[in-house]
């Protein structure tokens, strides 16, 4: 009979706590990820390619950007350093340069690198290949 009482406690210990937990946690709406497709046409002149060139997201979404450029490896570059660095989070692959702007290592074929954007406006970005060539493209980010 002791026994019986001592896990009926239990229990109800147990679930009040459970309780407790599930009505002190914090409600996280879930953010989108979008994600730009980047290819190219070899070592040819503004040869890559975006996938969509300009893309439209909502405060708060990221933006992940994919190398699908087989032959070459790719670095990503924001130039409206200070905009870009007060307005983003969670950079991912991304460091500053000299001048404050974000600008990617190297990412490898299938790499990814990813920012988020938390602030309305228009963020202009150039994708460059590795390569010795000029190989070159421009995109755009607009936050709504």
């Amino acid at each position: 009979m002791k026994k019986k009482r001592v896990l009926i406690a239990l229990g109800v210990s147990f679930v009040v706590a459970m309780m407790i937990g599930l009505l002190s946690l914090e409600i996280v709406s879930a953010q989108e990820c979008r994600v730009v497709k980047i290819s190219g046409r070899g070592a040819e002149q503004h040869s890559i390619m975006l996938d969509p060139e300009s893309i439209f997201v909502s405060k708060g979404d990221c933006v992940v950007w994919f190398n699908r450029f087989a032959e070459n490896e790719i670095m990503v570059k924001f130039e409206e350093g200070k905009k870009c660095l007060d307005v983003t989070q969670a950079p991912m692959g991304f460091t500053l340069d000299a001048e404050s702007c974000y600008v990617t290592d190297d990412i490898p074929f299938a790499g990814t690198t990813s920012l988020r954007f938390m602030q309305p406006g228009t963020y202009k970005y150039m994708v460059k290949a590795k390569s010795g060539s000029d190989s070159w493209a421009a995109g755009s980010i607009v936050v709504k």
